[in-house]
């Protein structure tokens, strides 16, 4: 008759031996794909049941439906993606120009751009615009700053989009 060997090698498998056949025991690439397949098909079902409850979130329904606004004129856009955003603001550029005072020379003394001041000073005031709109996206977390009118509401149940030019005046640099 045949005689049955039992071996502890890495596999642990057994070996039967018979005078007219051998069986051999399993190989570590089989039972390395079968651990696989069982982690992949693990993971899809829990990915399955975690879609499954993202679905029911009405939350997550609402940011499925993408932003509430839309960019109608992207050559007034200041700050941000108009293609990805989703917390907007709009600013009258005029008022806080006029709040600043590089700009308020460049009025009262009725520079064009024809005089050299007036390059200056307009370099200093467009710095101080870009720096109060970049302290309103760091303090208000906006992430789309546009000029009024800009942005609009997408549909006609969807709050105004805020205004955020006092915010941008009160963030002027003083110097």
């Amino acid at each position: 008759m045949g005689t049955i060997e039992f071996s502890t090698s890495d596999h642990a498998a057994c070996s039967i031996q018979d005078s007219r056949t051998r069986v051999r025991p399993s190989t570590r690439r089989s039972g390395y794909v079968r651990g696989l397949f069982a982690c992949v098909a693990a993971v899809l079902f829990l990915f399955g049941l975690a879609s499954a409850a993202r679905a029911d979130d009405p939350k997550e329904k609402e940011k499925e439906k993408g932003p509430q606004y839309r960019v109608v004129d992207v050559s007034l856009i200041y700050s941000g993606n108009p293609r990805l955003f989703k917390k907007p603001c709009v600013v009258d550029a005029d008022k806080i120009y006029k709040s600043i005072p590089e700009y308020q020379e460049i009025v009262e003394k009725n520079l064009t751009d024809r005089d050299v001041r007036y390059h200056f000073l307009m370099k200093k005031a467009s710095d101080k615009f870009a720096k109060s709109l970049r302290g309103l996206v760091k303090d208000l977390e906006y992430d789309l700053i546009g000029g009024v009118g800009s942005i609009v509401p997408a549909t006609t149940d969807a709050p105004a989009v805020p205004n955020g030019t006092d915010g941008a005046i009160a963030r002027l640099p003083a110097a």
